[in-house]
């Protein structure tokens, strides 16, 4: 996530990261309109190998440990962080005029799916979940969920991203074996604690972005819709027409107030992304889930306003890959340049690469953008797929790759 901050920079800023850019990916973001200074920050991981393992320290604190990026950063005016981790904090504070952050136990309280399911039922939305803290309430809940819903009850992990920790239960029988599950984890001191919904009939997912000041005050910035694979982020690009209806009608902005003061009174303030739904019954789910920090929802915003002075739409979207050994990023972006899909700043459409330490590994993930009209994505993804699969990547479809 690190690396796709570059779509957040303006001339000027600087781009920290715990990898490197390569020359050829650095040259095709400068062609594509993002002129930024970058700066590696990895005594752990050269280019070329492995990814940095989870045991290893946060990028901050590496970061504050290099007393010359420290004044480097000083002599910006900001410092604008993916999210807000304990070490940030730590960082912003060594660099002598710290930028102003929320708490980072605020925000991950904030950012737990039992605090938004909380915030829904005290504003009365529909759709509302229902948080457990025991292996008894979890099977109460799915219960009454299989007993009233559409044949499926979601359980969902307070801290699940990404569709990691969601779970469908569909019948009595898996509904024991997961309290089993349950049980035993409690026995062994483990915390309890996931959010039941109803499984919907989705027409579609969008989510709505805003930014909250320190005072509370917040700016509305748009829309994205989403298409999810299975519980999991797809793809984000602009909304279709009719979450642009529902959004005009004013009840979502009304939703969007209420969830700015509700974090506003938990003393958060920076970005917002607010995840809904609707059902093919007509009916909507205002509030499904808040994510406090930089989305993906919010870079496919961001994409997307620049391209709309060139009359184009940013599509963003992410696959699971396998990675041929020896292939990288460079490989990609030669195959996009030969077949001339490689997007250039500019009217004329094309795709660009937006991560380049995400194919170093195998099982890797591709993170690409289009720029593109609305009804040239499907067009797009294929080509870069393609392309992709020429180059070595090889996007996974149901767990194997095409």
């Amino acid at each position: 996530m690190d690396e796709m901050l570059f779509g957040f920079t303006s001339p000027g800023d600087l781009l920290v990261t715990r990898g490197g850019l390569t020359p050829r990916h650095r040259e095709a973001l400068a062609a594509a309109g993002f002129d930024f200074e970058h700066r590696r920050l990895s005594p752990f991981v050269a280019d070329g190998d492995a990814a940095a393992s989870v045991d290893e320290p946060a990028v901050e604190e590496l970061m504050v440990r290099d007393q010359e990026l420290v004044r480097a950063m000083t002599r910006h005016e900001r410092a604008l962080p993916f999210a807000v981790l304990p070490a940030t904090q730590r960082l912003l504070a060594g660099m002598g005029k710290p930028s102003p952050v929320p708490s980072a136990q605020t925000v991950a309280r904030i950012n737990g799916k039992a605090w938004s399911t909380a915030l829904a039922h005290r504003l009365g939305l529909p759709g509302a979940g229902h948080t457990v803290r025991s292996a008894a309430e979890l099977e109460a809940a799915v219960t009454r969920t299989l007993a009233v819903g559409d044949g499926a009850a979601l359980v969902k992990d307070t801290y699940g991203v990404s569709g990691q920790g969601a779970v469908e239960v569909a019948t009595p029988r898996a509904c024991a074996r997961l309290v089993r599950h349950v049980r035993r984890q409690a026995e062994r001191g483990l915390r309890v604690e996931f959010v039941v919904q109803p499984r919907y009939a989705r027409r579609a997912d969008f989510s709505g972005h805003l930014r909250l000041e320190r005072d509370g005050s917040w700016d509305y910035l748009g829309l994205r819709n989403m298409t999810n694979d299975g519980y999991r982020h797809h793809a984000s690009g602009p909304p279709t027409p009719g979450v642009t209806r529902t959004a005009e009608r004013g009840e979502y902005t009304a939703v969007l107030d209420e969830v700015a003061k509700a974090l506003a009174a938990e003393g958060y303030f920076g970005p917002v992304g607010v995840d809904s739904m609707l059902t093919e019954s007509d009916g909507w789910v205002p509030l499904l889930e808040v994510n406090a920090r930089s989305s993906l929802g919010l870079l496919s915003l961001h994409l997307d306003q620049r391209a709309a002075c060139h009359g184009l739409s940013a599509h963003l979207w992410q696959s699971d890959v396998s990675v041929e050994p020896g292939t990288g990023v460079d490989e990609l972006l030669r195959a996009l340049s030969e077949d001339g899909l490689l997007y250039r700043e500019g009217a004329g459409p094309g795709v660009l690469p937006l991560v380049g330490g995400s194919l170093r590994t195998t099982p890797g993930r591709l993170f690409c953008a289009a720029f593109c009209a609305p009804e040239q994505f499907p067009l797009f993804q294929a080509r870069t797929r393609a392309c992709a699969a020429r180059a070595g990547v090889h996007v996974k479809r149901g767990g194997v790759a095409e």
